[in-house]
């Protein structure tokens, strides 16, 4: 149990600093041909976050 905690602990805070990049960039504007990627980045960060989460339930 304490290594799936880790995991989904680590799993947050990659998820927390997305965040944070994402309203960053929303200040300052995001780089020409980079919203693409950073929107592919963020929604493959999003689907770790909830397959971690049901994981973290099941068990």
């Amino acid at each position: 149990m304490a290594f799936g905690d880790d995991v989904h602990n680590q799993v947050r805070r990659i998820d927390a600093r997305m965040l944070a990049l994402v309203e960053d960039l929303k200040k300052f504007g995001v780089p020409k041909g980079m919203g693409t990627q950073l929107n592919k980045t963020r929604d493959a960060v999003g689907d770790l976050v909830a397959k971690m989460t049901m994981t973290q339930r099941r068990s």
